[in-house]
C-alpha cells in the first residue's frame, strides 16, 4: 500500500510526497506518531495525542481491510526529518482518506 502526505522538511517547506507504507506506530515519550516507509534515513514525525493516534490507526485499519492501494493523510502536516531529529509543532488531527 502507498501513502501520500502533506511533508514540511528542516525547513518548512511543504511537499507532497508518497512512500510505500510500512506501517505506523506510536511513541509516548515524544507524544508523535512515526510512519515508517521505504525511506530508511528519514523519520515521518506527526505530534499528536494517542487518542487522536487511535482514530488515525483506526482509519488506516479500515482503508487495509479494504484492501485499498493508496491512502491520504489529510488536515495534518506530517514532519520529514532524518532519523533521531525532532521537531515543535503543534498536535495534528489527521483523516485518513482510501482511495
Amino acid at each position: 500500500m502507498y501513502i501520500a502526505m502533506q511533508c514540511a522538511d528542516s525547513n518548512g517547506t511543504l511537499n507532497t510526497e508518497i512512500c510505500t507504507f510500512y506501517g505506523i506506530r506510536y511513541d509516548t515519550r515524544y507524544r508523535s506518531a512515526v510512519i515508517s516507509t521505504e525511506h530508511l534515513n528519514h523519520d515521518y514525525v506527526i505530534p499528536m495525542d494517542s487518542k487522536d493516534y487511535e482514530t488515525a490507526a483506526k482509519q488506516i485499519m479500515e482503508a487495509m481491510k479494504a484492501h485499498v492501494n493508496l491512502i491520504s493523510i489529510e488536515n495534518g502536516i506530517i514532519c520529514r526529518g532524518r532519523k533521531g531529529e525532532s521537531r515543535h509543532v503543534e498536535p495534528q488531527k489527521l483523516k485518513i482518506v482510501p482511495i
